[in-house]
């Protein structure tokens, strides 16, 4: 007979039915390694930007601001630290122009099968490690490569030549690599306007130019603020694309901050550089909350990000992790954007409307058409050529390839150097993806069964480690853990990658946990089940998707992974990020071809299985 929970059990229970005095010691987990294992590296590397480097590469307890005065005073660090900032901006704006219209496009696709395949092509090249895509791009800028061949072979170039290293190289290279995060943020919010506002202003009269201007435009503002903001904090910490992509005079602070690290051992300037890209992280997220609809309540997630005055909105429709993330995407910088956006495609709009209606409308389906599948190209060509390049039977790079063989796919599969490089990936992704599903998932089931008074601080507690520069926790937790004598072991990665990745399966519980339907854990309660039996036969099996889809973005993650894992490496542990970036600086045998090959197809097949599992995760 089914029992009924009493109000007073209630009030004693948490929302699965266990005990309001179990709610810290759900809590304890994941507080212990946010806490201990990521805010105190962070601590300890302010306190180590005011130790005093000692010449021979030591350095030893005390007080001062000689590290900050250098980094402040001298016109190199101070150049370099504008260039950083102006190519994180030109990047963002480079990537909203070329990607808002892949994103409209993608949003009003009728074929969903073809959608689908778009979407993972996008963000299989999006989890695809950095060294891998810098690499795509040198072979396609090199003096013999791609566009040098193009030239020469149409004319256009007298003979060969290398787009890179340089400025403009690099750019189109960081573009490429931040793309699908500007588009992905898009479709989401022109996938939230509501159809029918669309339906009407056609309904009214207004064509499609029209509507896009006055309607999908103005709907889609937080989402194009969101993107730039994202892509500007993330090219804001690249290391990987300027070391490659980018010459002499192209180093970024983070390519800096390593240098100083690796290279000249003064860990407390190091530590004082590190400290100063967050100044302009923390700088950016200042003017988010002055210049935008944002508020510190939305910071942690508790508030939904929104302007009163837009339409579509559905109360709800987000999550306490999703807003908590989009919150701290946003940027100021791309309210100007909007305006200038929406006057390009007012002008656009009135030129236009002089022409037939019909012809309008097919001629910018075919142009709309052709753009995208352009888009498309630039995202997909770069690594379909790594790809035929790695078949080449030559012994250097060479495109298109002279033959067909298999020979650097055996050399891969034979090089104990090689193969314990994957051995090591595969290992220390797998313990990563563990650690990182174990810290977020329990982190969103406390939030989401019980209440704290300071949920919405843990909610951006949540997301925090995926918002700070990896070249900032690198140093951190390197200075972490060489305290700790752990530094140059596997164990000191995997802990640094489970920590820094422990946002995508803590976002993708709580969205799970947002839709269980809760009679069903009643019912089984109501029938006898205790807490933890309806938790493991209930609760579980429907959270099971989120769980694994979580644990599998860590994966892949961590195993393209670069710079924590080459810093705390200390040239002792190698992972094929860390191989294939070391030969790219000193040669370019196919067999980088064939490894980047494996690594590409592994990355196509979690994201594959990931939209399997989730029905469409993208959608």
């Amino acid at each position: 007979m089914a029992t009924e929970t009493s109000t007073d059990d209630a009030d004693e229970s948490g929302r699965a039915g266990l005990k309001q005095n179990a709610r810290w010691y759900v809590l304890t987990y994941p507080l212990a390694w946010l806490v201990l294992v990521f805010l105190i590296p962070l601590g300890l590397l302010v306190v180590f930007s005011f130790w005093v480097n000692v010449p021979g590469g030591t350095y030893e307890m005390g007080f001062t601001l000689e590290n900050y005065r250098r980094f402040l005073t001298t016109t190199l660090y101070l150049e370099q630290l504008w260039l950083t900032i102006e190519l994180a901006l030109v990047t963002a704006v480079g990537s909203l122009f070329l990607g808002y219209p892949l994103a409209y496009f993608l949003a009003r696709m009728e074929r969903a099968w073809l959608r689908s395949v778009l979407l993972v092509t996008i963000v299989s090249s999006l989890w695809i490690t950095y060294v891998i895509r810098a690499y795509a791009w040198q072979v396609i800028l090199a003096s013999r490569g791609v566009v040098s061949s193009l030239g020469v072979a149409t004319g256009l170039l007298a003979e060969h030549q290398s787009f890179y290293p340089g400025y403009w190289g690099l750019v189109v290279g960081m573009v490429y690599v931040f793309l699908p995060f500007m588009v992905l943020t898009l479709y989401s919010s022109l996938r939230n306007i509501d159809g029918e506002l669309l339906e009407a202003s056609k309904n009214l009269g207004a064509g499609p130019a029209r509507t896009f201007r006055r309607v999908t435009l103005p709907l889609s503002r937080n989402g194009v603020a969101s993107g730039t903001a994202l892509v500007f904090i993330l090219a804001l910490g690249a290391y990987v694309l300027p070391r490659l992509l980018g010459s002499t005079g192209q180093r970024t602070l983070p390519v800096l901050i390593e240098q100083q690290i690796m290279s000249e051992s003064n860990y407390p300037f190091g530590a004082a550089m590190s400290i100063g890209l967050v100044f302009v992280v923390l700088v950016f997220l200042w003017l988010l909350l002055r210049l935008t609809n944002v508020s510190t309540g939305s910071l942690g997630g508790a508030e939904d990000v929104v302007d009163e005055d837009d339409a579509g909105y559905t109360p709800g429709s987000q999550t306490v992790a999703s807003r908590a993330l989009g919150a701290v995407k946003t940027a100021a910088a791309a309210v100007g954007l909007t305006s200038a956006a929406r006057g390009v495609a007012g002008a656009v709009g009135d030129a236009a409307s002089t022409v037939d209606a019909n012809t309008r409308e097919a001629v910018t389906r075919a142009v709309f058409r052709a753009y995208v599948f352009a888009v498309m190209l630039f995202v997909a060509a770069p690594l379909a050529i790594i790809v035929a390049v790695s078949f080449t039977p030559a012994e250097f790079l060479t495109f298109p390839p002279g033959g067909v063989s298999l020979r650097w796919y055996v050399e891969f599969f034979t090089d104990t150097s090689w193969t314990m490089a994957l051995v090591n990936s595969l290992s220390i992704a797998a313990a990563a993806a563990l650690l990182a599903t174990s810290i977020g998932g329990l982190l969103a089931f406390a939030l989401d069964r019980f209440d704290y008074r300071f949920d919405r601080a843990l909610a951006t507690f949540g997301v925090l480690p995926i918002l700070i520069p990896p070249v900032i926790i690198a140093v951190a937790f390197l200075v972490f853990f060489l305290q700790l004598g752990l530094a140059g072991n596997p164990l000191a990665i995997v802990v640094a990658h489970g920590i820094f990745y422990a946002p995508f399966p803590f976002i993708l519980v709580t969205q799970g946990l947002g839709e269980i339907d809760r009679t069903y854990e009643e019912a089984a309660m109501n029938l006898g089940a205790s807490p933890v039996r309806t938790i493991r036969t209930v609760t579980y099996p429907l959270l099971r998707t989120n769980v694994i889809s979580g644990a599998l973005f860590a994966f892949i993650l961590s195993l393209n992974e670069y710079i924590i894992a080459w810093l705390l490496s200390l040239f002792l542990v190698d992972t094929i990020p860390i191989v294939i970036f070391n030969q790219l600086r000193y040669s370019y045998p196919p067999t980088i071809a064939a490894a980047s090959t494996v690594f590409i197809l592994l990355t196509v097949v979690v994201m594959t299985a990931i939209d399997r599992l989730s029905g469409g995760i993208w959608e």
